[in-house]
């Protein structure tokens, strides 16, 4: 191994450990904030962060919800990761997810297939229901040159409308007065038995090491990362302008998509108005707090699991309304980004005035 590679590794290893410590000095000054809000509101700061560490992690019941909370957010956010990584802005995730579950509840809410069959034929229906609906705003932007950020938000709208009007009418459980589906039936996920969570959670954690996999040791990985960083460069070098974004944008979509299903299945059991629940947006915050890498989504999608979780326990014990728990979330992101942003400028100072001085 030559000094140059030696010498590039250091400094890899270091702007990682520089990374995670800036993430870590900014959620204690988010929490730090969080904690005179809710003094201020009357609780005891330390009590609420207490009963929301102890009942989300340490109780078996928090801990159940919280890996069922966490299960969406990893898969979503790995998708999300990706296309982040390399530039490539996913914001309707949301709608992505409610198309894969209308795909598989279309399918399997009429069928009486086994589960051996059932259950992966869900995870595909999942899967191409969303990335079918990340291709639309793939199109939009590379075709019509539509902004990814616009395409794919304005197209959760319209899928909340498809979702409404087909729990209205083609796939409205005809035994029911509300606006729902049928059940998933035989595609339904049973739980692990020791605590309690559906299998879905075993593919979000198994998909983690995975992707970490192809994104630092394939070919497709080092596109990902090259397109984050110069995008022109990628283009250059006889790669089509407009497929690494339609690409990255259907990949997100299926994972979305798949959530969608492992949801309906393991917890929902049939759509609804409510099938989405916020996951697809919270995901969005999973994959900043995670620094768009595989690990980093998996710390993040557990922590703001656990912390929702939590802060319902502590509410229920202290009277602080989740509300307010809620803000100590978005001040974590507010922070976390303020501090990289604080970072990156401070690096580039630096590197301006060593050119400089070297000049």
């Amino acid at each position: 191994m030559t000094a140059a590679a030696v010498g590039a590794g250091a400094r890899a290893r270091q702007a990682v450990s520089a990374g995670a410590l800036t993430t870590a000095v900014a959620i204690l000054v988010a929490l730090i904030i969080g904690a005179l809000l809710i003094l201020w509101s009357g609780g005891d700061p330390l009590e609420v962060y207490r009963l929301t560490v102890t009942e989300s992690i340490f109780a078996r019941t928090g801990w159940r919800d919280t890996l069922t909370q966490a299960t969406p957010l990893i898969l979503i956010g790995l998708g999300l990761a990706i296309g982040f990584r390399a530039g490539v802005w996913n914001i309707g995730a949301e709608g992505q997810m409610v198309l894969g579950a209308l795909a598989s509840i279309a399918v399997l809410g009429t069928s009486s297939l086994p589960p051996v069959i059932a259950v992966p034929l869900g995870l595909l229906l999942g899967a191409l229901g969303g990335m079918v609906w990340a291709a639309l705003a793939g199109i939009l932007h590379t075709r019509f040159g539509v902004n990814t950020v616009i395409a794919t938000l304005l197209l959760v709208f319209v899928a909340t409308s498809l979702l409404v009007w087909a729990t209205r009418t083609v796939l409205k459980d005809p035994d029911s007065r509300l606006p729902q589906s049928r059940v998933i039936g035989t595609g339904a996920i049973g739980d692990l038995p020791w605590i309690d969570t559906g299998y879905g959670v075993l593919l979000a954690f198994a998909a983690v090491p995975l992707l970490h996999w192809i994104l630092n040791s394939t070919r497709f990985g080092f596109i990902v990362r090259a397109h984050g960083d110069n995008a022109t460069a990628v283009y250059a070098n006889e790669e089509r302008r407009t497929l690494v974004p339609l690409v990255l944008l259907m990949l997100g979509g299926a994972f979305a998509g798949i959530a969608g299903y492992v949801v309906l299945a393991s917890d929902q059991m049939r759509v609804a108005s409510g099938t989405a629940a916020g996951f697809g947006f919270t995901a969005i915050i999973v994959a900043i707090l995670g620094r768009n890498k595989p690990y980093g989504v998996l710390a993040a999608a557990v922590g703001l699991a656990a912390l929702l979780v939590g802060a319902e326990a502590a509410q229920r014990r202290t009277g602080v309304p989740v509300t307010l728990m809620q803000t100590v979330q978005g001040l974590i992101v507010v922070c976390v980004i303020t501090a990289r942003a604080l970072v990156e400028r401070t690096g580039r100072l630096a590197r301006h005035a060593r050119e400089s001085a070297d000049g």
